[in-house]
């Protein structure tokens, strides 16, 4: 688990990635559990939402759940609540195999490693460093494509640092991140496997 009770964990976002493997066959019946108990989060206060990843192929049949409080303290009472105890009582039925369950807050979702088995994220200090390298020449990359059609469109200020940020944290979240996971994982990891 990613989170002590010695972190300021209760002003932090935390997210939860979950996953299940389904029977085969039984995948229907796990989309309604899994979007039934998303409505009953959504009750709790704090829940910012919840994201369903299926499996690449039929062969295989993991399915990762990832979901997203304001704070720890808001995801506690949704962890502790009869409610959730019931619904994970009723995927007994289609699932199979131990669950897997890891708690991330801030960038620590950032640094996960696909088709990993879950660990303990990487130190702080780490996870700036690899994002600074990300980050700094995806920026200016970024603006130096975007510039010239910004300029012709005539967008400015706001509007074209928004843009800016919107496709450099896009690029961050869906490729660069996951390259640089993997490329510097065992500096990330050493000594805490």
């Amino acid at each position: 688990m990613a989170i002590s009770k010695n972190q300021s964990a209760n002003e932090e976002s935390v997210t939860v990635v979950v996953s299940r493997r389904v029977k085969l066959g039984r995948e229907q019946e796990f989309e309604r559990w899994a979007s039934g108990i998303s409505q009953e989060a959504h009750k709790f206060n704090g829940y910012l939402g919840t994201k369903i990843i299926h499996p690449p192929n039929h062969i295989n049949s993991d399915y990762v759940v990832i979901i997203r409080f304001d704070h720890y303290k808001n995801l506690k009472k949704w962890e502790d609540s009869l409610i959730r105890a019931k619904w994970i009582e009723k995927a007994i039925d289609f699932t199979e195999g131990d669950v897997q369950i890891q708690k991330l807050t801030g960038l620590e979702y950032w640094f996960t490693l696909p088709k990993a088995p879950l660990r303990t994220p990487p130190p702080r200090y780490k996870m700036a460093i690899v994002t600074f390298l990300a980050l700094f020449p995806t920026i200016n990359l970024v603006n130096f494509i975007l510039n010239p059609f910004l300029e012709v469109l005539h967008v400015q200020g706001v509007f074209r640092m928004a843009l800016t940020v919107m496709v450099t944290v896009t690029l961050m979240t869906y490729l660069i991140m996951s390259l640089m996971t993997r490329l510097f994982a065992s500096w990330l990891y050493k000594m805490r496997q």
